[in-house]
């Protein structure tokens, strides 16, 4: 089944869930009025309820978020990837290349190259790939208010653990990072893509540079216009049963299959921003990891 067809069967079966949790929560509230002795009591409760919900929730609050401090501890321990780590893992294993756009026009936001990431929260393989885009991205620049959440519990690799780049910043002197998350864990709308950025997806996300069959696929990942990325490079499968801190933890461990996948994903990742930042920062564009990652591209 082509990651399109996957997608669109994914929303569908959100959208039934979505009503039926509707519906719960529509005969919970019932039972509660007959159950309850008084009007205005029950009245109270509800209005209590309510307020409190409203006063709690964010739009992307879903199921399993982690806490504030192990998201600052997860993402300090992203941003500080030992450079032996990276340069160990090298290449990686079974790393998906990137493909390259050649003679496209340079994609630039405020005077620097442009990196463009949308996905969706619930989709695993943006799950995956956004470990591989942190870290890379990292060794340019810093993140902050990463949060932390689960790919959908109905989708192929379910409750993959990972990160949501929405409300999150992302400062660099050598890029702009510029992410979109169109739709929450639960498949709620999130962001809205800009004109432009729907048109990269539009023109990249589609034949000749992808097959037909998987036009349309999350992630879509456009760096600088000479790169993209379409699905993740390494399979989710890869982080199945792990606890965020467990992920960020193996990340540094250039042994583990999670570093051969999300090291080696963010070696190719860091080797093509090279390219679009003319090899700025040397140190980091002149290092082993950079050079095994551009074996590849």
């Amino acid at each position: 089944m082509g990651k399109a067809e996957r997608i669109r069967r994914m929303n569908a079966r959100e959208k039934i869930a979505a009503q039926q949790e509707a519906a719960r929560r529509a005969e919970a509230r019932r039972r509660m009025l007959i159950a309850g002795g008084s009007v205005l009591g029950v009245l109270v409760i509800v209005i209590g309820l309510i307020v409190g919900k409203a006063l709690t929730s964010t739009p992307a609050a879903a199921a399993g978020s982690g806490s504030s401090s192990t998201a600052a501890s997860v993402a300090r321990q992203l941003a500080t990837v030992p450079a032996a780590t990276l340069d160990s893992v090298g290449a990686g294993s079974g790393i998906s290349p990137l493909i390259s756009t050649k003679g496209q026009p340079a994609l630039t936001s405020g005077g620097k190259p442009e990196v463009v990431f949308m996905g969706e929260e619930s989709c695993p393989y943006c799950g995956a790939e956004r470990w591989a885009l942190v870290v890379a991205l990292s060794r340019f620049g810093s993140f902050s208010n990463l949060r932390l959440i689960h790919s959908s519990s109905t989708d192929v690799y379910p409750n993959t653990p990972t990160l949501s780049f929405y409300k999150s910043s992302y400062t660099s002197k050598y890029l702009t990072f510029s992410p979109v998350e169109e739709v929450t864990v639960t498949g709620g709308k999130l962001q809205n893509p800009t004109a432009a950025q729907s048109a990269l997806m539009a023109k990249y996300d589609a034949a000749p540079f992808v097959p037909a069959a998987d036009a349309n696929s999350f992630p879509f990942v456009d760096i600088g216009n000479q790169y993209v990325d379409v699905g993740a490079q390494y399979l989710p499968s890869a982080l199945a049963g792990l606890s965020w801190s467990k992920v960020a933890s193996d990340i540094r461990d250039p042994s583990s299959a999670v570093a051969k996948g999300v090291d080696g994903a963010a070696n190719n990742i860091t080797a093509a921003i090279c390219k679009i930042t003319k090899d700025a920062p040397a140190a980091v564009c002149n290092s082993a990891a950079a050079k095994a990652g551009a074996g590849s591209l």
